[in-house]
C-alpha cells in the first residue's frame, strides 16, 4: 500500500479521535499548523498557505465532514515571462533565466532547433543566467519534462510566445510543478490537549501554534487567488521585486526606469542588493499551449554548468560582479515583494 493511501486509511480510522464533524467550520480550525520552518496557516475565510524551505503554496480549502480537503492554487503558467524595451540594447536582446535549474528544461527560439537550457547533470550553479542574441526573436517555445508525482500526465508542457517587436530584455521565470500543486487531504485531532493537523503530504504531525505576526503579513498575499504578477521590477544585476513604494522613486516612461529620490539616474548600480534604480518589466502571456516530446537534442546547451569542469562553466562576464548574488531557488509559488 503506497504512503498516500496508508495516510488515507489512517484517517479513517481516527474519525472518533478527530476534533472536527459535520459541523466543524473553518472558523473553528483556523491557525497555524507547525513550526518556523514548516507547516500550515489556515485561515477561517477558506484560504490556507502551505510553506518551508523553498515553497510558498497557497489555496483554498474546506471542511467534509471529519477531514480538510486541500485544493492548491495552480499557476496558470509554468513558464513566467516578463519583457521591456531596452534602448541601451539596440537591437540586440538579453534574456534571464530563473529557476530552470530546477528541472528539465528546453528552449527554441523561432523556427531553430530545440536546446535544452542546462545541460544534463549540471550543477554548481552561480547566477545570473543570462543569454544574448543578435536579434530579437519573434516566437521564443519553452517545454519541460518532468516525472515528479506524474503532474505532467494531463498537463500541457509547452508554452509558446510571441513577444511584440519592441521587446528585447527578457525575464524568463520558471515553477517547476510539484506534489505541493496537488489536492490533498487532512485530518485534525486532540493530542495532549493540543491540535494536531496530520496531510496525506507527509506522516509527519504539525501542532497548532498561536498566530505569529509572519502568518498575519501572510493573510492579505493569499486572500485571494493570485493569477499572475502585474509588474515585475529589477535592477541591472536581475534582483527582481514584485512590489516596491512608487512614491520614492521618480519614474522615466521612456526608459522605463525607477530612480530612488536623491540618486542621480546615471548612476552605477554596483551592488545586488541595490534598488535605488529599477526598471520595469511587463508580463507576457503565451498564444499557445500544447504537449511536446523534445526528442534526440543534438545541440549544444543554452548553458553548460558543472562542478568537474568549472573552467568549461558558463559564467556572465559584462557585468562586474556584485558583491552578494542570488541565494536560494524560487519559491514554489512566487513570493510577494522579492523573488530570490
Amino acid at each position: 500500500m503506497s504512503r498516500f493511501l496508508y495516510i488515507i486509511y489512517i484517517f479513517g480510522t481516527m474519525t472518533m479521535l478527530s476534533l472536527m464533524s459535520d459541523g466543524a467550520s473553518a472558523q473553528s480550525i483556523a491557525g497555524r499548523y507547525g513550526g518556523v520552518q514548516d507547516g500550515i496557516c489556515i485561515f477561517g475565510d477558506g484560504r490556507y498557505f502551505l510553506y518551508g524551505y523553498a515553497t510558498l503554496a497557497p489555496g483554498t480549502y474546506h471542511v467534509e465532514k471529519d477531514r480538510i480537503r486541500f485544493v492548491p492554487d495552480k499557476p496558470v503558467n509554468t513558464f513566467i515571462v516578463f519583457a521591456r524595451e531596452n534602448k541601451d540594447l539596440h537591437d540586440s536582446v538579453r534574456m534571464y533565466f530563473n529557476g530552470f535549474e530546477r528541472g528539465q528544461t528546453f528552449l527554441q527560439l523561432n523556427n531553430g532547433k530545440t536546446r535544452r537550457v542546462f545541460n544534463e547533470h549540471a550543477n554548481c550553479f552561480n547566477q545570473p543566467y543570462i543569454y544574448e542574441e543578435a536579434a530579437v526573436p519573434s516566437e521564443i517555445t519553452f517545454s519541460h519534462v518532468t516525472d515528479d508525482y506524474g503532474v505532467l500526465k494531463t498537463d500541457k508542457n509547452t508554452e509558446i510566445y510571441r513577444p511584440d517587436k519592441k521587446f528585447n530584455d527578457f525575464v524568463f521565470l520558471y515553477q517547476k510543478p510539484n506534489r505541493y500543486q496537488e489536492p490533498f487531504v487532512g485530518v485534525i485531532t486532540k493530542e495532549e490537549g493540543v491540535a494536531v493537523l496530520q496531510t496525506s503530504l507527509t506522516s509527519r504531525k504539525f501542532p497548532m501554534e498561536p498566530n505569529d505576526k509572519e502568518s498575519e503579513e501572510m493573510k492579505a498575499y493569499v486572500g485571494k487567488e493570485k493569477v499572475g504578477e502585474d509588474v515585475l521590477y529589477a535592477n541591472r544585476f536581475y534582483k527582481l521585486l514584485t512590489e516596491i513604494d512608487t512614491s520614492e522613486y521618480v519614474y522615466d516612461p521612456r526608459t522605463h526606469q525607477y530612480t530612488a529620490h536623491g540618486t542621480k539616474p546615471e548612476e552605477l548600480i554596483a551592488e545586488y542588493s541595490d534598488v535605488r534604480i529599477l526598471y520595469k518589466y511587463e508580463p507576457l502571456m503565451p498564444v499557445l499551449k500544447e504537449n511536446r516530446t523534445p526528442g534526440k537534442i543534438d545541440q549544444p546547451p543554452v548553458f553548460y554548468t558543472t562542478c568537474e569542469e568549472p573552467e568549461k562553466s558558463y559564467r556572465y562576464k559584462p557585468f562586474d560582479k556584485p558583491s552578494a548574488s542570488p541565494d536560494g531557488p524560487l519559491p514554489t509559488t512566487t513570493a510577494p515583494v522579492e523573488i530570490k
